[in-house]
């Protein structure tokens, strides 16, 4: 088959929406209240598989007549989640005088809670280089995955040094023959983990009957954990294997709300 007839039939099969997916999962939820103290808690487990992720959609199938060797898990699959929810009406000089200064300005504030803790994302390695040295089945287009590293090669257990460091070499991945797909799988490995607890103090202020004020401090990634962004998995890029960049870091933020 010449490379300008595989070109006409990606064409032709690209233009297809032929993608299929399937999950399978489940939640557990903890609810709990006592006082003034309210608490939730979720841990989310399962597996999405798919051919290709909505947000893949720029990326093209390696073979787009043969969807089969795309089939993995999902670009957005997250087998394992724990989030929490706390919300605590402080106490503090709530029994004090209805018009006490001390009741007005330091009681009825509320502490919120937020947490989350997944595992990383799936990603694929890839080699976005022209012909020869990317393209490797030569249709014409970019992205194609290299062959199996050897089994001497780890895929997983990464701490966060490793993905600072390097989680792969370049050379750990054969070139295929030229002219055929590699026999690596997408969505082979996954990204670093993702953990992050932010918080917020609010308090409602009555300004008239009917006007009411809210301040509100947030704070977002309060521990200031840093929680790196997936290694670059172009084998074509200098970077290859290392995670370059991080989520946000710690913010503060302060607002104040009118209600009519």
């Amino acid at each position: 088959m010449t490379v300008w007839t595989r070109r006409r039939m990606l064409a032709a099969a690209a233009s297809q929406s032929d993608g299929n997916s399937i999950h399978h999962g489940g939640t557990l939820r903890v609810r709990g209240a006592v006082k003034t103290v309210s608490l939730q808690a979720g841990f989310t487990f399962g597996k999405a598989i798919d051919d290709c992720s909505r947000w893949e959609a720029a990326r093209q199938p390696q073979e787009a007549w043969n969807r089969a060797i795309d089939r993995s898990v999902s670009s957005y699959d997250v087998p394992r989640k724990f989030t929490a929810l706390g919300v605590w009406q402080l106490p503090f000089f709530r029994q004090a005088g209805r018009k006490s200064v001390l009741k007005r300005t330091l009681g009825g504030w509320q502490l919120s809670g937020y947490a989350i803790l997944e595992k990383g994302r799936p990603i694929t390695i890839t080699n976005n280089a022209a012909w020869p040295n990317g393209d490797f089945n030569a249709d014409g287009r970019a992205g194609d995955r290299p062959n199996a590293p050897s089994s001497s090669v780890r895929s997983h257990g990464f701490k966060r040094s490793d993905y600072l460091t390097g989680i792969f070499k370049v050379s750990d991945f054969p070139t295929p023959t030229p002219g055929t797909n590699g026999n690596l799988g997408r969505n082979t490995y996954r990204g670093p983990a993702f953990a992050q607890v932010d918080a917020s103090v609010a308090k409602r202020f009555a300004v008239t009957e009917r006007l009411t004020t809210q301040v509100r401090f947030d704070a977002f990634n309060v521990f200031n954990r840093v929680n790196l962004n997936d290694p670059v998995t172009n084998l074509a890029v200098a970077n290859f294997g290392r995670s370059t960049g991080t989520s946000t870091p710690k913010v503060f933020q302060a607002g104040l709300r009118l209600e009519f």
